[in-house]
């Protein structure tokens, strides 16, 4: 047995050694911008069956005739860990305003903006604000008149060095673990720690599983350990 705590006493100085370069490298590393689209909801409000001899007429606000209108609503949310400058000379945005596309042809009769917490303004379907930080985001509603469900579309090449992921909404926990409220830099550190240490223990416990010591006690409390770190997995996945 003391070959083996000698053994994980050399690989936790090992750990512990590459666990400070995981932390520098997380601290340090270049940020990067990043945007989700998500849909929220989505509706064809002139939806109906088709009856013979029967034509139906739709009007939006009573004045504009529509063929396939959609309701929608999308929340655009700033997911990476860097802010975005939508001003000024920094300004990331190479454009006037965040251009708001479709990726196909369609007829939006109407955007607004519903909600936000990064005072956005949407003006000929650009975005504007001042800055953009981390989990801001900004709640669009369009109608659109389209035989095609809408799908939004924001060019990455609009915003110096970004990506842009889209999705659909799902439900979603509303509560946060402690790990939420950390560095991103800090989560990350932690989240591999937790990794390699877990590896040492099971590491542990098979070498004290097989050795030929009679001590059942200590073999139990091994196969405990191994269990335990099994079961923590379950709060981090």
């Amino acid at each position: 047995m003391n070959n083996l705590f000698k053994h994980v006493g050399r690989l936790a100085a090992l750990v512990t050694i590459v666990a400070g370069c995981i932390a520098i490298y997380f601290a340090f590393h270049e940020k990067h911008v990043k945007l989700d689209v998500e849909v929220l909801n989505s509706e064809n409000l002139t939806a109906h069956e088709t009856i013979q001899d029967l034509s139906i007429k739709y009007y939006y606000m009573d004045s504009i005739e529509v063929q396939d209108l959609w309701k929608i609503q999308w929340v655009i949310r700033n997911t990476g860990d860097k802010t975005i400058i939508g001003t000024g000379a920094e300004s990331q945005i190479l454009n006037d305003g965040l251009p708001i596309q479709f990726k196909k042809s369609c007829e939006v009769i109407s955007m607004r903006i519903t909600n936000s917490n990064n005072g956005a303004t949407l003006k000929d379907q650009r975005l504007y604000f001042k800055q953009w930080r981390r989990d801001e985001y900004v709640e669009l509603t369009a109608f659109i008149d389209s035989h095609y469900q809408p799908e939004m579309y924001i060019n990455d090449r609009d915003i110096v060095d970004s990506e842009v992921s889209y999705s659909i909404y799902t439900p979603k926990r509303e509560y946060k673990n402690i790990a939420d409220y950390l560095p991103i830099w800090l989560n990350k550190t932690l989240k591999v720690l937790y990794f390699i240490f877990g590896a040492i223990m099971i590491l542990a416990c098979i070498l004290g599983a097989s050795t030929k010591s009679n001590d059942k006690a200590t073999k139990l409390a091994m196969v405990l350990i191994f269990g335990f770190m099994l079961l923590s997995i379950i709060w981090i996945v």
